[in-house]
């Protein structure tokens, strides 16, 4: 998809933060190397290609682009040769050497368009330890007008080595009031009540896209079916039943991080600090967990947080496996 200016036209929450990041550029001290943390779902993909088109820009307007220059219709037609974005290839599970090495390669040539060379490497935890290593000796002495953009979700895990090479930057989201007000101005307010919005946020960590999504009719008509399941099964104390809301579904983790915030929530409930609940519209489900007790409830908790880990961490693993041992194992537990 060929970027537009209104493509990169910034959400309100990053406003902010794109001053942040260009400020420095004005100032005529940035740095070479920038490591950008998110929250998905916070629009971080645009906030990125604004900040790397200012870069290019030849005739840049103090920290905007001037979208004019042909540096600039070169981005905006996807056909830049001074920029180099660096992603997970399709049907690969890492970013490997022979990506970075490649365009390692690319940018100690001349820049063709005369300004500056700028690397973006997407989601920078995905990197093998090897290209990782292979990126550091050029983080160290990097070429002349080379900017480095590594960007990564905030519980993404970078090399040490890398993280001491590079500027660290958290794309800050808005508070739970304010993104709210967002979220109201784009779905239908009488689709959805005031706990169901403030919900979609707080399982998204306010990230205002991501609770947007969540709401499309069909992932929220699977959550709360998944919900309503696991309800029934909690209160039957037979949770294998339940694989057929984890097996072959592709939101598995999505699944995982939803329990393990029921189980959270529970715990609140029962230290009288339920305002602070995330699973406001569905506090019935909370209080069934919650009367399972503190330690059963802990014990849960680390089983299925336990699990998601390996699944997000461990390539190869049984995911089928993993999940029938987990479900096998909290039910002994509830039966205990």
């Amino acid at each position: 998809m060929v970027i537009s200016k209104v493509q990169i036209d910034l959400q309100p929450w990053l406003v902010n933060a794109y001053q942040d990041l260009t400020l420095p550029l004005i100032q005529h001290r940035a740095h070479h190397a920038l490591l950008i943390k998110y929250i998905s779902g916070s629009g971080e993909d645009d906030l990125i290609n604004k900040l790397v088109m200012r870069l290019l820009c030849l005739e840049p307007q103090q920290n905007q682009p001037c979208y004019h220059c042909h540096s600039c219709q070169l981005f905006l037609a996807h056909n830049h040769p001074d920029f180099y974005r660096v992603e997970l290839e399709k049907g690969k599970s890492s970013i490997g050497i022979n990506q970075i090495r490649q365009t390692i390669t690319k940018i100690y040539e001349r820049a063709q368009q005369g300004g500056n060379k700028v690397i973006w490497i997407r989601i920078a935890s995905l990197m093998t330890e090897a290209a990782a290593n292979a990126l550091l000796k050029t983080l160290e002495e990097p070429p002349e007008n080379s900017y480095f953009i590594l960007s990564d979700r905030h519980d993404g895990q970078l090399l040490s080595t890398i993280r001491s090479r590079c500027l660290s930057y958290f794309v800050s989201m808005p508070d739970l009031e304010n993104a709210s007000i967002w979220l109201k101005q784009h779905v239908l307010t009488n689709q959805f009540n005031d706990n169901e919005l403030a919900t979609a946020l707080l399982l998204n960590e306010n990230a205002p896209l991501a609770a947007l999504s969540l709401l499309d009719s069909e992932h929220w008509q699977n959550r709360q079916q998944f919900y309503n399941h696991l309800y029934r099964n909690l209160t039957e104390k037979d949770l294998w039943e339940l694989r057929h809301d984890f097996i072959n579904q592709e939101d598995v983790l999505i699944r995982l991080h939803w329990v393990n915030t029921l189980l959270v929530d529970a715990l609140k409930a029962r230290h009288k600090s339920g305002r602070f609940i995330i699973n406001r519209d569905h506090v019935p489900l909370v209080r069934l967990i919650a009367s399972f007790g503190n330690e059963t409830i802990i014990q849960l908790y680390s089983i299925w947080n336990n699990a998601r880990h390996q699944l997000m961490t461990m390539t190869g693993l049984n995911q089928d496996l993993i999940i029938s041992n987990l479900l096998a194992e909290s039910e002994i537990l509830l039966n205990a």
